[in-house]
C-alpha cells in the first residue's frame, strides 16, 4: 500500500483553492494534470509503498507525532511552483513564510520515518497544497501573477495517515487513521 502523513483541509479551504486553480488553468497554456478538489492536502511526510504488516508501527508513530504537537495554523497566502516559476513542474498554494510548527512536525515525522527504515527525504518539507503537475517544465510566472490569492487559514488540529491508490483518472485518497494534535490517547478513527 502507498501511504503518507498529511494535514487534511476544511471544505471551505478546498472550495477556495478549487476556484484559484480554475483561474490559474484559464491563464495557463501548458498542459497540466490538475489535482481534484477532494485530494487537496498538505503532505507532512510521504512514506511510499509499505507492507501492510508495517501499519501498526506506522500508526504508533502517527499517534506519537500528534501527541507531541499542539494545534496550530498555516496561512496559505500565495501561489508558487517547484522547482521555480520559470521552470515549473508543480504549481502550489502555500504560505509566504514557513510555519515553525509545521517545520517541527515535518522534522519529527522525518526522524521517525528514518527510525523505521525509510530512506531520508531529499528535500526539507515545505507546507504547500499541490494544485497541478506539468508534464514539461514551463514558465508559469505570468499565469500565477494574474490570479488574486485570498488568505486561506488552515486550522491544523489533526494528523492523518492517508492511503493513495493510483488510478488512470487520478489517485484515490482514503484516510487510514486520524489523530488529534495534542491529544491524550491520540487515536481517532476516520
Amino acid at each position: 500500500m502507498r501511504i503518507f502523513f498529511c494535514v487534511e483541509l476544511a471544505d471551505t479551504v478546498r472550495d477556495a483553492l478549487e476556484e484559484v486553480a480554475r483561474m490559474v488553468r484559464a491563464g495557463l497554456s501548458a498542459p497540466a494534470k490538475w489535482v481534484a478538489k477532494d485530494n487537496f492536502h498538505i503532505t507532512v511526510r510521504f512514506l511510499g509503498e509499505v507492507e501492510e504488516a508495517m501499519l501498526p508501527e506506522i500508526k504508533a508513530v502517527g499517534a506519537e507525532l500528534a501527541r507531541g504537537q499542539q494545534p496550530f495554523e498555516v496561512a496559505l497566502t500565495r501561489l508558487g511552483a517547484f522547482p521555480s516559476v520559470r521552470r515549473a513542474r508543480v504549481i502550489w498554494a502555500g504560505p509566504e513564510q514557513d510555519s515553525p510548527q509545521f517545520a517541527e512536525l515535518a522534522h519529527r515525522a522525518e526522524m521517525e520515518a528514518r527510525a523505521l527504515g525509510f530512506s531520508p527525504e531529499r528535500k526539507e518539507a515545505k507546507a504547500h497544497v499541490t494544485l497541478a503537475r506539468l508534464k514539461v517544465p514551463r514558465d508559469v510566472a505570468h499565469a500565477l501573477t494574474r490570479v488574486p490569492f485570498p488568505t486561506l487559514n488552515v486550522e491544523v488540529g489533526s494528523l492523518t495517515l492517508m492511503e493513495s491508490r493510483l488510478r488512470p483518472e487520478g489517485p484515490l485518497y482514503t484516510p487510514i487513521e486520524r489523530w488529534p494534535l495534542g491529544g491524550e490517547d491520540g487515536l481517532r478513527n476516520p
